[in-house]
């Protein structure tokens, strides 16, 4: 009888594991997935809430679904970072991050539209005691696991990026202490990805690594919230890395995508590369487990985001300074299949930034 009962037990558990696994992606699907950016021209944030539907339109250009505004974003994001936008998708706030050092915390994100109650925005800020000379700041990622925002500072001859622990309870108009995440002589630090304790970074240039053969130039970087180490480095000229270096990562397959701004890396091979998280600490020189992109039509990557736990990676476009109203979109991006352009409307949008909420129902 308890025999019985036990697989009866199993049967009904596996019944429900396979009534739930999405039959369109290996990391979670692609049904259910909600695309977030941000307007420097309207200080608003654009909401498409179903990915599939503006990857299918065939409209010139597509306007959001809603948009949400505040005036504590156009005084406090007077101009975004390079990658500024990050979602918790745990706790469902979206963060904004201007390049020079403020932070804009959205709550109740998928509830919002129009203009946001005050009680669901707060402001605060990095420090300005410790930070580089001449700096800018760029592309932030969060460990929604451990409540952990990491936001890359380039300064003129150094880099790092800082850590902001406890990032949901920060009260506004805090001034977050300065903890940073760096190794000595890296420079051009524009990239960096987070998840359950592991942190990916991209910089530029930096140290010679390696002992018997020895490398310099644009490395990878896998650490903790408190050090990186060379050991775990991607670097040489396998890895095809180049300027820019944007980061996504795919938690769900353990892909880490990195952009590379091919116009401005005179490179004229595809732009996106991937690796897998396993790779770090195996070898420095390796080439990516797969390329990604075309060479021509995402020559000027600058912004890239995934989803997560949804097969959906997402890129923006910039040159310079100067950043557009486009967005490239690939669904199911591993394996080769070509980006989709979507041109938002209105025209004169200028995005930065960008997030993907794969819990999105």
């Amino acid at each position: 009888m308890k025999l019985r009962s036990l697989l009866g037990l199993a049967a009904s558990i596996l019944i429900l594991l396979t009534g739930c696994k999405e039959p369109d992606g290996t990391s979670g699907g692609t049904s259910g997935a909600a695309l977030y950016a941000y307007d420097s021209t309207t200080s608003a944030i654009y909401v498409w809430t179903d990915i599939s539907a503006l990857y299918s339109s065939t409209a010139a250009t597509v306007a959001p679904t809603k948009q949400i505004t505040s005036s504590v974003f156009s005084s406090k994001i007077a101009s975004l970072a390079w990658g500024g936008v990050c979602l918790d998708s745990l706790h469902g706030y979206l963060y904004l991050v201007s390049d020079t050092g403020s932070i804009v915390r959205v709550g109740n994100i998928r509830s919002q539209t129009g203009s946001v109650a005050s009680y669901d925005v707060v402001s605060f800020s990095l420090s300005d005691t410790g930070r580089l000379t001449t700096s800018t700041f760029g592309q932030v990622a969060l460990d929604a696991q451990n409540d952990r925002l990491y936001i890359t500072e380039n300064g003129s001859s150094s880099t790092q990026i800082w850590v902001v622990n406890n990032a949901s309870s920060q009260a506004q108009s805090t001034s977050v202490t300065l903890q940073t995440l760096q190794m000595a002589g890296d420079t051009g630090g524009t990239g960096v990805a987070a998840a359950s304790g592991s942190v990916y970074a991209f910089m530029l240039n930096g140290d010679t690594v390696g002992n018997i053969v020895t490398y310099t130039g644009p490395r990878l970087r896998k650490g903790t919230s408190s050090a990186f180490t060379d050991a775990s480095t991607l670097i040489g000229s396998a890895t095809l890395l180049g300027k820019y270096g944007a980061l996504a990562l795919d938690t769900g397959n353990g892909y880490l995508f990195v952009a590379r701004h091919n116009t401005d890396a005179a490179a004229t091979t595809a732009p996106i590369q991937v690796f897998t998280t396993g790779m770090f600490g195996q070898s420095y020189n390796l080439a990516p487990t797969y390329t990604l992109g075309s060479a021509t039509a995402q020559a000027d990557l600058r912004v890239l985001a995934h989803a997560g736990s949804k097969d959906w990676l997402a890129g923006l476009s910039g040159q310079g300074t100067t950043a557009y109203g486009k967005i490239h979109l690939w669904k199911a991006p591993v394996g080769g299949t070509a980006a989709k352009v979507i041109l938002v409307s209105p025209t004169t949008s200028v995005l930065k930034g960008i997030a993907i909420d794969g819990n999105a129902s």
